[in-house]
């Protein structure tokens, strides 16, 4: 079992290279700076390895996995999480807290930051501003993204704390956690060496045109839900499913449905509801699949009772749901 006191003693002894744990060892390495070939500083890699093969401390080892970064002069430790070392996570996890070690991901956090504010000053940019307003879309795909984006949001409870537009994919190794660690100020060229590389998936562009394409089209699209109109459809839609995913554990809800002459009671899936996104709820004309139809013995009378030519497919049209409960509460009803 290792200690507090133990890994502290380990990480400030200038003269032990090898710390004894449970099914492994933890290494102690220099940093060495790849210009000038000499030991940066106070800066040393911490390494775990599961066993080693041959006599010597450092001959050859099966499995060595960077655990993370030492800073002597501050007494800082930048912990890198492995998930391979199940025996020894768990007495480290104290460790660790209790050191008040730092992640790599408040490493790239500051990278990400910097990026986004080298962005957003291009964004202020005339030549980006002209382009947003020049933009010209499909209002019909922004609507469909919109409405879909809307739809989803009632039934999801999860959040994102820095949110997609902001994950930019930098790819730091070990090295560049070691520069950042040494000299703040090397965030600047991490910022260079992202926005003027190859993006992942576009070869021929660069993360910076990638970036403000992305930007350019967002604005555009943020521009148009500003002004967005629905129709009558559109809110019953918004409503309807807004209210069922206020009660959480609801499985099934039951609609009262009424076309032409024809009333009926219905028990509906809601996980079928909420599945079923904004294109196929238009493409159906405004209609949910009678697949949500709880029991098949209802689908089928359901079908037979309001198949017509203007619906082929016997689909549950959204203004034909005019009451929906769940045990003894109103979710949604038609004044």
């Amino acid at each position: 079992m290792i200690t507090t006191k133990e890994f502290t003693a380990f990480l400030q002894d200038n003269t032990r290279q090898i710390l004894p744990v449970e099914n492994g060892n933890v290494l102690k390495l220099k940093a060495i700076d790849k210009e000038t070939n000499e030991n940066i500083a106070n800066i040393s890699y911490i390494c775990y390895v599961d066993f080693a093969i041959g006599v010597t401390p450092l001959s050859t080892y099966n499995k060595t996995e960077l655990l993370g970064l030492y800073d002597k002069s501050k007494q800082q430790f930048y912990y890198h999480r492995i998930y391979s070392m199940f025996e020894f996570n768990p007495e480290f996890n104290k460790v660790l807290e209790e050191l008040g070690a730092t992640h790599f991901k408040s490493l790239n956090r500051m990278v990400k930051k910097a990026i986004d504010k080298r962005l957003n000053s291009i964004y202020e940019e005339t030549f980006v501003k002209r382009a947003i307003e020049c933009r010209k879309d499909p209002e019909e795909e922004f609507k469909k993204a919109f409405m879909d984006k809307v739809i989803t949001s009632f039934f999801e409870t999860g959040t994102t704390v820095y949110g997609s537009d902001n994950d930019y994919l930098t790819k730091l190794d070990a090295y560049d956690y070691v520069k950042l660690v040494n000299d703040k100020e090397y965030v600047s060229e991490l910022v260079d060496n992202y926005l003027s590389s190859k993006g992942s998936f576009v070869s021929d562009k660069t993360n910076l045109d990638i970036n403000i394409e992305k930007h350019i089209y967002n604005q555009a699209k943020l521009k148009f839900e500003r002004n967005i109109e629905l129709n009558d459809e559109d809110e019953m839609i918004l409503s309807l499913l807004k209210n069922i995913s206020k009660v959480k554990n609801a499985r099934t809800v039951k609609v009262v449905y009424e076309q032409g002459h024809n009333v009926v009671d219905l028990d509906l899936d809601v996980d079928q509801l909420r599945n079923c996104n904004y294109r196929n709820l238009v493409f159906r004309n405004y209609a949910f699949s009678s697949y949500a139809i709880k029991t098949r013995k209802e689908e089928n009378y359901f079908r037979q009772m309001f198949r017509s030519e203007d619906n082929p497919f016997s689909d549950i049209l959204v203004k034909g749901i005019k009451k929906v409960t769940y045990g003894r509460k109103t979710l949604y009803e038609v004044e």
